[in-house]
């Protein structure tokens, strides 16, 4: 499945791809459906490995992600996207860490601490570690080959 339904911003930026999803059979059984769900959670992680590939290139060192939001008490969503990463996610110890994120500014907008950063050493903590399975790289390497080819056709 290629997830661009609305183009791609990042780190393509260009608005007229499509989004599209091979293999689909007339098949409405609960394993069809649980392959479409798990597709779809990994076209998205496919997404997020191609910006983080695009950014070591320009210079940068990603080698771990933060996460926070709904989506990570999802404990499927966070192994295919370990696994498709190929690396560490870290899970905040706050379970509202959205609302975490507002504190920081506002910490540190009243001048308790003297900027975000500062403010994010004293109030963030990890709270989970998620870690991709050594077994999944081969199987996750070749299928991103194939998200590759995906929005080259």
């Amino acid at each position: 499945m290629l997830g661009y339904h609305h183009g791609n911003r990042s780190p393509l930026a260009d608005p007229r791809l499509k989004g599209m999803t091979s293999g689909l059979t007339l098949n409405q059984n609960r394993r069809t459906l649980a392959l479409h769900y798990l597709s779809a959670m990994q076209s998205v992680a496919y997404g997020a490995r191609h910006i983080m590939e695009a950014m070591n290139e320009k210079g940068h060192k990603l080698k771990r992600v933060a996460m926070c939001g709904g989506h990570t008490k999802n404990p499927l969503w966070l192994r295919e996207y370990a696994n498709a990463l190929g690396c560490e996610i870290l899970l905040p110890r706050e379970k509202e860490a959205v609302l975490l994120g507002g504190a920081i500014l506002a910490a540190s907008a009243s001048g308790h601490y003297s900027n975000i950063g500062t403010a994010m050493k004293h109030m963030c903590q990890v709270g989970r570690t998620i870690k991709p399975e050594k077994k999944a790289k081969a199987f996750h390497d070749a299928k991103y080959q194939v998200h590759h080819q995906q929005y080259k056709h």
